[in-house]
């Protein structure tokens, strides 16, 4: 079986073992997230879907997003993506600030940091999560973001990765603060010869 297919069929014992090191890196996140805040922060990933890259903007939602971009390298290569709905990264924000919900209409430098910081501290904390399960070094580059519409965002990163394969693990993300739930999404789109060893561990190299 190629890696595509693999991936396209990937088997519940595969997803579920990857549902779990992501749990992990969510609960990190979600203690660095609480002190960053200053409120009670609960992060979940309550399911990984193997999806179509074609099918993203309709699985994340085809209005403007506001999206966390980190490079991963070393053992294991690609791109990770947080994404946030524009509204809930405004209202995140008031939040963040102790101020009335609807007093951030736009976005400036200072959500932008604010945003890019919270979203840094979520890759971070699932790509060391996944590092520490597999036995992989995994470098970070520093976090970048992005306000658009997500084909516009992804372009550079599926010139990259959609040459070698169509498909990519999509995380719903669910983040609660002070009771207020945002349901965004985190995705991981892997050079394929990286993610072989990580379905190699997973499956005891049965791939």
């Amino acid at each position: 079986m190629d890696y595509e297919e693999y991936i396209k069929n990937m088997d519940e014992f595969t997803k579920s073992a990857l549902l779990e090191t992501f749990n992990i890196g969510a609960s990190r996140a979600a203690d660095a997230l609480s002190e960053m805040l200053g409120h009670p922060v609960t992060i979940e990933v309550p399911q990984l879907e193997i999806t179509s890259l074609k099918n993203l903007p309709e699985k994340v939602g085809e209005d403007v997003k506001v999206a966390v971009y980190v490079g991963l390298g070393n053992e294991f290569s690609g791109h990770a993506f947080f994404i946030m709905d524009f509204d809930d990264a405004t209202r995140l924000f008031d939040l963040m600030m102790m101020q009335e919900p609807g007093t951030t209409t736009e976005i400036d430098e200072m959500v932008q940091s604010a945003i890019m910081e919270m979203g840094n501290i979520l890759i971070s904390a699932y790509a060391n999560a996944l590092s520490e399960f597999l036995g992989l070094t995994i470098e970070q580059t520093p976090p970048e973001i992005a306000i658009d519409f997500l084909p516009a965002i992804l372009d550079f990163a599926l010139a990259d990765i959609g040459q070698y394969c169509d498909y990519t693990m999509l995380l719903g993300t669910v983040i609660k603060v002070e009771g207020i739930e945002f349901n965004e999404h985190f995705f991981i789109l892997p050079k394929p010869e990286d993610m072989v060893k990580v379905l190699e561990k997973l499956t005891g190299g049965m791939l």
